[in-house]
């Protein structure tokens, strides 16, 4: 595959660096917030990536667990107060149903008042027995963002602080799978 962009090179070895093999297409984004969730579908959508939708029985389980303001669907939007239960819990449901995404896209707006190290400790310690990759991005008050960044990444959880190059990175992987599966 060639690189169109510096940027698209950079991009492209630090996914490959977690995900040497790349992976199929069809994204989940699971995100606390509206906004950052439809500009990764928007870049996700442009770079080739499904938003495909979710199975029913996942739809159901999330509709009784989340409030009832969450958006379930693709992108899912957990709602800006998500802590780490319903982080967790919309996490594991998603991995519970791990046969109909190749990836899993994860967005998290750290509000101000909001100590962020008890989400990152749920995802990171379910990342570690994942079935699919995950990719995580966080935005806001980043007070201990390095140790949160150092914490995912040790769950080998790839981490930006970009939503777009989170999905564009997701991009370039999918289309590395689909070329080492032509040849």
């Amino acid at each position: 595959m060639r690189a169109r962009s510096l940027r698209d090179l950079h991009l492209a070895a630090k996914g490959l660096g977690f995900f040497p093999k790349g992976f199929g297409k069809r994204a989940l984004i699971l995100s606390n917030s509206g906004g950052p969730g439809v500009l990764a579908a928007d870049e996700a959508t442009l770079g080739g990536l499904d938003l495909v939708d979710l199975p029913a029985a996942l739809a159901a389980r999330l509709k009784a667990d989340l409030p009832p303001e969450a958006s379930v669907r693709n992108p899912l939007d957990l709602l800006a107060d998500a802590r780490e239960d319903r982080f967790g819990l919309s996490l594991e449901a998603a991995l519970d149903h791990a046969d109909a995404f190749d990836v899993i896209l994860m967005i998290h707006v750290v509000p101000f008042m909001v100590d962020a190290t008890p989400v990152i400790e749920r995802l990171s310690a379910l990342a570690k027995t994942a079935k699919r990759p995950l990719l995580h991005s966080m935005m806001g008050t980043l007070e201990h963002g390095r140790a949160w960044f150092d914490a995912m990444e040790a769950a080998q959880v790839p981490m930006f602080s970009n939503i777009e190059d989170m999905a564009r990175t997701t991009s370039l992987l999918a289309r590395c799978y689909q070329i080492a599966q032509k040849d």
